[in-house]
């Protein structure tokens, strides 16, 4: 079979001069086209990734922010907390019922041992449970004083009508901090909140 080589040169020189293949100036100006949108897309997924991170580093340090600005409100008001209590358990109650012939008294104790003063101070009685009765009786107010100083003692007797039959003695106060605190007559000590059932409210016996 002969090979007309002639044909085929001018098949291959066709091709490439061909209109559709454009010019080298075109493939030159297509090849820069296709290496800048290359490169903006490289640089666009590496502002990305950047941006990510730095948006992750931000997070993680508002959130380690948070959480050391949490710890440390926590650790105030354990201190604040710790405080109060320090104060409040160095306000103590005696209470000593005692007759002088038939008639019947007690006499109420209560020493402020801080270094702050305390106010709205109200001692009661809680008598017992009336037998069979499962509603509580009434609270009897003995005295209140309007603050007691530091280091400072009031002592008031106050006379017994009736059963001299009563439950543990309370004093209830309110520290330095505007907290209101339940002293017991045996030691126990609580914080008293506004809605408290046995938060005595005050009431001036004495100016």
């Amino acid at each position: 079979m002969t090979m007309n080589l002639n044909g085929v040169g001018r098949d291959v020189s066709a091709l490439f001069t061909s209109p559709d293949w454009g010019t080298i100036p075109d493939w030159l100006a297509a090849i820069g086209t296709i290496s800048a949108v290359v490169v903006a897309l490289r640089l666009a997924h590496r502002d990305a990734e950047r941006l990510k991170e730095e948006r992750c580093e931000a997070k993680e340090d508002r959130d380690e922010a948070a959480k050391e600005r949490a710890l440390f409100r926590e650790q105030q008001e354990a201190e604040a907390e710790e405080r109060k209590r320090r104060l409040a358990a160095k306000v103590t109650l005696v209470v000593k019922p005692f007759h002088e012939g038939a008639e019947k008294f007690i006499r109420w104790t209560v020493h402020n041992g801080g270094d702050e003063p305390i106010s709205m101070v109200s001692v009661v009685r809680r008598p017992p449970p009336r037998n069979g009765s499962q509603e509580k009786p009434d609270v009897e107010l003995s005295h209140t004083w309007p603050s007691i100083e530091a280091h400072g003692e009031r002592t008031k007797v106050t006379q017994v009508y009736g059963a001299l039959k009563m439950r543990e003695g309370e004093v209830q106060f309110i520290d330095g901090a505007g907290q209101r605190w339940q002293r017991m007559e045996f030691g126990s000590l609580r914080m008293v909140g506004p809605d408290d059932p046995d938060r005595i409210g005050m009431v001036m016996l004495e100016r």
